[in-house]
């Protein structure tokens, strides 16, 4: 790319009311023709310090574009909708660095950016308009349906973090916005407080085996016992699909056949990376389960989808709803919340919470008392029994 001076990309142009200065791409390259700031005017009044300096500015943005060869529905060109399609496809982007089901939320929240404000600039925004569009985000799908505040929530999220880029990437309104964004609480999604009792395990594992469609039912069933007896969190379960930079995707997972010799688990836990072992053949809803599935198909991922291959994980959720339906468990109980209910199942029936704690491989105490449903009734129980000790 070509240099002229200390003023790269200069062009004058008269005009009746003077001399005016403008940055051009195509004067640096040849291949400037996609580029989508290819002339830029120069602010009238500017010192030839100030115009040097914005040409070394644009003519840098330049050559990182030229390097990187990158195609103009990469690049940001001002508007909300870019900035998505920057951070989801720059090869510099977080959502890189990223494990695929968190790279999968993120992109969820940029479908709700995208479907409302892809069009508004930047630069024209203030934080106030943000805050309106949460309310708008968090608004409810139909009339009488609850509020979507862990859908506005995340998208606030979402839209920090791709301002947040956009600022690494050179662009000084989207950093000003994030700034000004850091004045503003917007509120989050309480807690969850579901869980998944043994009846709605036994009413699911029964409705899973009794569907026709074999051995989906089968599979399904194994990965809500194993997820409810060894209190492990679903990845640990189901394993995950990894794409590498040419998209090729893998799948990595420890709940596999070769890894239950004798009916035993040894692995490491994806979140905590904490060691458990674990005797399957001492669970009364998993182990008999495990006997049911062919010799032919003892190999590789015990928790399959189509066609024989680890299932993924939206399968597995979409499955989980339709079966949980059939055995009549409420929409409210999600596939997650099979580990809580088996913490909350532990602690009622008098087991320690440090050995509960260590079961479920928290890191403290503290975390396991936040997935112990029964927190609540405990709450009941202390007030009554304070009541009747006042009316002695």
């Amino acid at each position: 790319m070509a240099k002229r001076g200390g003023t790269p990309g200069l062009v004058r142009r008269r005009r009746a009311e003077g001399e005016a200065l403008y940055w051009s791409a195509d004067s640096l390259s040849t291949r400037a023709a996609d580029y989508p700031e290819r002339w830029i005017a120069l602010p009238r009044g500017a010192t030839a310090a100030e115009i040097a300096d914005l040409c070394e500015t644009y003519a840098a943005r330049l050559a990182a574009w030229l390097d990187r060869g990158l195609r103009p529905r990469f690049l940001y060109d001002g508007t909300i909708g870019s900035l998505c399609d920057a951070f989801e496809r720059h090869p510099q982007s977080p959502i890189c660095d990223v494990r695929p089901n968190t790279a999968d939320s993120y992109r969820d929240s940029l479908k709700v950016i995208r479907a409302t404000v892809a069009k508004r600039a930047v630069r024209a925004l203030a934080p106030i308009d943000v805050k309106a569009w949460y309310a708008r985000w968090r608004a409810p799908r139909e009339d009488g349906a609850p509020e979507r505040v862990k859908r506005a929530h995340d998208a606030v999220a979402a839209l920090r973090m791709i301002l947040r880029f956009g600022q690494a990437m050179g662009y000084e309104e989207c950093g000003k916005l994030a700034e000004g964004l850091k004045a503003i609480q917007f509120e989050r999604s309480k807690p969850r407080q579901a869980e998944m009792t043994i009846d709605h395990a036994r009413a699911f594992i029964a409705a899973a085996l009794g569907l026709e469609r074999q051995p989906r039912g089968l599979y399904m069933a194994i990965g809500v016992a194993a997820q409810f007896e060894t209190m492990l969190r679903q990845k640990d379960v189901i394993g995950e699909w990894r794409a590498d930079a040419a998209g090729r995707e893998s799948w990595l997972g420890s709940f596999t056949w070769e890894n239950i010799p004798g009916g035993i688990l040894r692995l490491t836990t994806s979140k905590t990376n904490s060691a458990g072992v674990y005797d399957l053949t001492r669970l009364d809803l998993l182990w008999p389960l495990l006997q049911r599935a062919p010799q032919a198909e003892r190999r590789g991922a015990i928790v399959k989808g189509e066609l024989g291959a680890p299932i993924r994980e939206r399968s597995y959720r979409k499955w989980f709803r339709q079966i949980a339906r059939r055995a009549g468990v409420p929409d409210s109980v999600w596939a997650m919340d099979a580990r809580a209910g088996a913490v909350t199942e532990a602690l009622e029936a008098g087991a320690d919470l440090t050995a509960v704690q260590r079961a479920a491989t928290h890191s403290s105490p503290a975390m396991t008392a936040r997935y112990d449903r029964a927190n609540e009734e405990a709450v009941v129980t202390v007030a009554e029994a304070r009541k009747k000790a006042r009316n002695r």
